[in-house]
């Protein structure tokens, strides 16, 4: 199948080996796409072969964690203050206490939901004194600097 279709090209070399010229100045990179139509053909060859088998695929393959949500846990995308450009992480909902809260005492129960971003009524974070997150929560507006935003309108007339 190549990607849920029955539209596949005649097979022409070995699928279990795949070369290409890789970099930029080559045929790329190998990325998570590759490694999915790959594994889609070795799955259907293997299948034909040997019907009586199941089979087990263990990867090493770092490039497939390129391929994420734009709103997943991801330790890069996370802030861990208050404020300042951050992507809108999803949420968790608390399902059950094994698996989800640890045997430490928490303030989360079931039911919860958990946000991965500080919101202005969250407690913490732990490191920090409670003067530094009463400080980090507010903006704060300096005296003598006057910052003008540009409407989106003003921008666009500006580019004409």
């Amino acid at each position: 199948m190549k990607q849920g279709t029955l539209n596949k090209h005649p097979l022409k070399q070995n699928l279990f080996i795949f070369e290409f010229e890789y970099g930029v100045a080559g045929e790329g990179y190998w990325s998570y796409q590759h490694m999915v139509l790959q594994l889609e053909d070795c799955v259907d060859v293997l299948k034909i072969l040997y019907p009586h088998f199941d089979f087990l695929f263990l990867f090493d393959h770092s490039c497939g964690h390129d391929k994420q949500r734009e709103d997943g846990l991801i330790v890069e995308n996370m802030s861990k203050r208050y404020g300042g450009q951050q992507a809108m992480l999803c949420t968790s909902t608390i399902k059950q206490q094994h698996g989800y809260l640890g045997p430490y005492s928490h303030t989360l129960k079931c039911g919860d939901e958990q946000s991965m971003i500080f919101k202005q009524q969250d407690v913490g974070p732990f490191w920090m004194s409670e003067q530094e997150c009463e400080e980090k929560r507010h903006d704060k507006i300096i005296e003598g600097e006057t910052v003008k935003q540009k409407l989106k309108k003003e921008l666009i007339e500006k580019l004409w």
